[in-house]
């Protein structure tokens, strides 16, 4: 009796917490997909054309409120003019109003407020450091003082990004965006993205590399032939495919893409006319010029100077190192990771996709994460002696 009962317990602490499975299972209740939003997800101004658009719409008829926020419809017709805050706002030190402000100067949002509702601005837009915005919106540039907080999104023709700012949501531009040292981002997409070594002055950037001077070792073509043991050459496609780490010397030359199944690392100065990809870590020397993507299922360096005309991507972070490219003007491209850190003078043509931290870091930090290309360990070196 006592055995019955004891087996009875045990089977239903065994089946009591998979009943909500099983009556899933019998009959179905949640068998729609969550809704996705194809163009919210594929185009990242997507947030802010929309926003623009609704807002053109409730101006153009007379509409109070936009999206549960009154619209508050300012006029200023001097650069630096106040804004018309109530006592109650000024007070609270936020506004829950939707403000929509015209005028042919620049409008400096003012210190002491924090804005909970969208801005938006017909001409260039200066938020005030240390504050909050829910969303950013301005026809012109749009400037983000330094150590300011945007929680969805901020769009310009411009947008200038300063020191220390947290950027929750997405960060898009018609032309350019600059962004400064100390930032943590999640979405950036501008035609061109250049990271600053303070602010936004062109000056501040850090040059990248020099290009090898004439009298420094030239380059080495790799024939089919001097691929190592163990790395298998398609001549049909081009490929070069390694079950096993590789390591390829630096100042090297190649047609083709090389695939490894471990870790892959490549010495400075190396060119290669196609595509890498390596299900552990990539090393990419500095000053390396690679014209496809690049993929890894590890972290992905980027030494400093290094071009990279495709995407990059990663399964777990990419560093990209200071005086880096990645893609190319009219040639869009992708640097996307779970984790990712960019160096000053850096420059990316596209979209850089944060899925859980992306920061802009200085120089000195860049070089002190900066690994040796040859921790990797190779089981096969191309170019010199295993």
């Amino acid at each position: 009796m006592m055995l019955a009962l004891l087996v009875l317990l045990t089977v239903s602490v065994l089946v009591v917490p998979l009943l909500p499975a099983l009556r899933e299972w019998r009959r179905p209740s949640d068998v729609v997909p969550l809704p996705i939003d194809e163009a919210d997800a594929l185009d990242p101004p997507y947030l802010a054309q929309r926003f623009a658009a609704l807002l053109r719409q409730a101006v153009q008829g007379g509409a109070t409120h936009l999206g549960g926020s009154g619209i508050a419809h300012v006029a200023l017709h001097a650069e630096n003019a106040g804004l018309p805050l109530l006592a109650a706002e000024l007070a609270a030190g936020r506004t829950d109003r939707l403000w929509h402000i015209e005028g042919e100067g620049d409008v400096h949002l003012p210190e002491g407020i924090g804005f909970y509702a969208e801005v938006s601005a017909s001409a260039g837009l200066h938020t005030a450091a240390h504050h909050l915005y829910r969303a950013v919106w301005s026809g012109g540039r749009a400037t983000l003082a330094p150590l300011c907080t945007v929680l969805r999104w901020a769009h310009g023709q411009e947008v200038h990004v300063g020191t220390g700012c947290h950027l929750a949501g997405r960060v898009t531009a018609e032309k350019t965006i600059t962004v400064a040292q100390g930032v943590d981002f999640m979405l950036l997409h501008a035609p061109r993205i250049d990271f600053a070594e303070q602010g936004d002055s062109p000056t501040d950037r850090v040059p990248p590399p020099s290009s090898p001077s004439p009298s420094s070792p030239a380059l080495t073509d790799l024939a089919p032939t001097d691929w190592p043991a163990g790395v298998v050459w398609n001549p049909q496609v081009r490929r070069a495919f390694a079950r096993s780490a590789l390591q390829i010397e630096a100042r090297r030359a190649w047609h083709g893409d090389v695939v490894c199944l471990a870790d892959l690392a490549l010495g400075g100065h190396c060119q290669a006319d196609g595509s890498l990809k390596a299900r552990g870590d990539l090393h990419v020397g500095a000053g390396s010029h690679i014209r496809g993507n690049i993929v890894a299922g590890g972290s992905i360096h980027l030494g400093a100077g290094c071009v990279v005309r495709g995407s990059v991507l990663s399964e777990t972070a990419i560093v990209v190192g200071p005086g880096c490219t990645v893609g190319a003007p009219g040639t869009l491209a992708t640097v996307t990771a779970p984790h990712i850190a960019i160096a000053p003078g850096a420059t990316v043509y596209g979209t850089i996709w944060a899925e859980e931290t992306g920061q802009t870091t200085t120089a000195a930090d860049a070089a002190s994460d900066e690994p040796s290309w040859t921790d990797l360990s190779p089981s096969a070196v191309v170019g010199g002696v295993a």
